[in-house]
């Protein structure tokens, strides 16, 4: 029995291995229009609204495949439910990096979306299923600190591209190629649970469409949905920070990259530390607590400070208000603590589907604001007040889920 158990605890650093690497690609591929707007909105002659569509088109049905993203980890499978849709995922990479239209790099970043829609909840899943619950916050925030890897390799290795080839297409075709090999390791590496059963489906399909209600009528769910969508505002702000930046505070594209890649940097020992002080403290929501009005605190700080702040503080800035965000690692981790097994990722659906649908919604209006007012002050403002509002919810409303765990 010991060494069945020390061959699963190996196995199962293998499979975080494959799943870390699936979720950088995913993070520079959803982060890439972000990283390109000031490129693209010169090359394509784009508005700041229709470019805050592109940076949202990657959330578009990547949003509202979360709920089914659940549903198909009960039906499927968590394995095969993410090999089938990394399909969608390599078309839509290999259409933009071929695309000379904004049209076709719309449709495209809308395809890497759906492929990479289902990733999380079920790589979620099946890292709890191979972690035991004292290791789970912190597997799954070394899962997270991938997302701000592939997020800087994006906002840092642009300028770069640009900079020693004079353009952006031969990084994009390198990430392509490692997505293709990724999906042949997952093909290969992930199984499901260390026992290697297949997802029970007698008893499970006449649930299956009264799942979603179960998960409406717990309210222990409600504050991590609600502080989730809100925290999403910040990933809105990250994305326009590169644009934001050089309009209204002077700085370079490559200065404007490190800053965004710092914020982004940051968020990869912010994922894992915050993931092991929660495991080792056994608790949740102090941590939760103060890294949200942390978060308010920086980036109220971020949004204020004058043009004349050397790069540097700019820089140690966004390192703080990226290590702040990692908060989301959290609420990752409680949800699943509050839901029976196999709600869980109907759970995860719910709260990541409602927040990208968010994020969704929100890129495109603060690219509009700013196209209506002629600033950033009416966008900022919006941003700002969601994180406040966000600090406010969880302090007031949510609860200690570490005990609360069901069997």
């Amino acid at each position: 029995m010991l060494r069945v158990e020390k061959s699963a605890g190996k196995y199962g650093l293998l499979i975080l291995s494959t799943v870390c690497v699936t979720y950088f690609i995913e993070n520079f591929l959803r982060s890439a229009p972000s990283a390109l707007l000031p490129v693209l909105i010169d090359e394509f002659g784009l508005t700041h609204g229709v470019a805050g569509l592109l940076v949202s088109s990657f959330s578009l049905l990547y949003a509202f495949m979360q709920v089914p993203s659940g549903i198909l980890s009960v039906a499927l499978g968590p394995r095969r439910t993410i090999i089938s849709f990394t399909m969608f995922s390599v078309a839509g990479v290999f259409a933009f990096y071929l695309g000379s239209r904004f049209e076709v790099l719309l449709i495209a970043q809308m395809l890497i979306g759906l492929g990479f829609s289902v990733f999380y909840i079920n790589a979620i899943n099946i890292v709890t299923r191979w972690f035991p619950r004292e290791k789970r916050a912190s597997a799954i925030g070394v899962l997270s600190a991938a997302s701000g890897l592939g997020n800087f390799a994006a906002y840092i290795g642009f300028p770069l591209s640009l900079g020693f080839t004079g353009g952006w297409r031969t990084l994009y075709l390198l990430c392509s190629v490692l997505l293709v090999v990724n999906f042949v390791m997952n093909f290969v590496i992930l199984r499901d649970s260390p026992e290697q059963k297949k997802q029970e489906r007698t008893g499970d399909d006449a649930s299956i469409g009264g799942s979603l209600t179960q998960v409406l009528r717990n309210r222990a769910v409600y504050p991590f949905v609600v502080g989730y969508v809100l925290a999403c505002f910040s990933w809105v702000f990250i994305s326009w920070t590169p644009k934001f930046l050089m309009d209204t505070r002077g700085l370079t594209y490559l200065g404007v990259g490190l800053v965004s890649s710092a914020a982004t940097l940051a968020g990869i020992p912010g994922c894992i530390i915050i993931g092991l002080v929660s495991d080792h403290l056994r608790r949740r929501r102090l941590p939760l607590v103060a890294l949200s009005a942390a978060y308010t605190g920086v980036l109220a700080l971020f949004l204020t400070v004058p043009g004349w702040l050397p790069e540097i503080g700019f820089i140690l800035i966004a390192i703080a208000l990226g290590f702040s965000t990692s908060l989301w690692v959290l609420l990752f981790s409680m949800v699943p603590e509050v839901l029976p097994p196999r709600l869980a990722g109907i759970g995860l659906g719910l709260m990541n589907g409602l927040g990208t649908l968010g994020f969704s919604i929100v890129a495109p209006v603060y690219g509009a604001l700013v196209d209506s007012t002629g600033g950033y002050v009416l966008s900022n403002s919006m941003i700002l007040l969601g994180a406040a509002v966000m600090t406010i919810v969880i302090i007031i409303f949510t609860r200690e889920t570490y005990r609360a765990e069901r069997a």
